[in-house]
């Protein structure tokens, strides 16, 4: 699970080695630009690190640092700190056990802590990640870049795509 997730991380390292400033901080019509996606994602994978240590990850303390919507390097200094995090963390087994927090609705009364597992909420940024590669492949479709073909699509589709075709 780790390494599935390494792998997204290094989607999005060769995602902003091919796109140009502009690409990446512009709005496309009201869609949030690449940059607010990636910022998303990136905060995401901080928040499982910071929390899985202590037990207790905390989906909603995202950051929301603008530097990283707004620079390409900065953004790419962050994953690679991130990659080399989840080599050394100490996120335990997959079976380790969670407490998460992710409000599930905007007027909920206060946090909403639920039980999950190292594994589970590893599986989680992958989808996350890739649901969020998805919108961006959406987003620079018509500025020319090219990504890769599996930039964008969930495993279990890569998976099925062997297997019938």
């Amino acid at each position: 699970m780790i390494r599935a997730n390494l792998q997204c991380l290094d989607q999005a390292l060769r995602l902003l080695a091919v796109l140009d400033d502009s690409q990446y901080r512009s709005p496309r019509g009201t869609w949030s630009p690449v940059g607010a996606q990636l910022r998303h994602v990136i905060e995401h994978y901080q928040c499982f690190l910071e929390g899985a240590a202590l037990g207790r990850v905390d989906y909603d303390a995202r950051r929301r640092d603008p530097i990283i919507e707004s620079s390409r390097q900065h953004a790419a200094s962050v994953i690679r700190d991130i990659i080399s995090d989840l080599d050394r963390a100490p996120i335990g087994p997959p079976a380790r056990p969670l407490e998460v927090q992710m409000r599930s609705r905007p007027d909920a009364p206060g946090p909403e802590w639920t039980t999950s597992s190292v594994g589970r909420e590893l599986q989680f940024l992958v989808s996350h990640s890739v649901h969020h590669f998805a919108l961006i492949k959406l987003l620079v479709a018509g500025d020319g870049v090219s990504l890769d073909e599996n930039f964008g699509v969930a495993p279990s589709t890569m998976a099925h795509a062997r297997a019938h075709g």
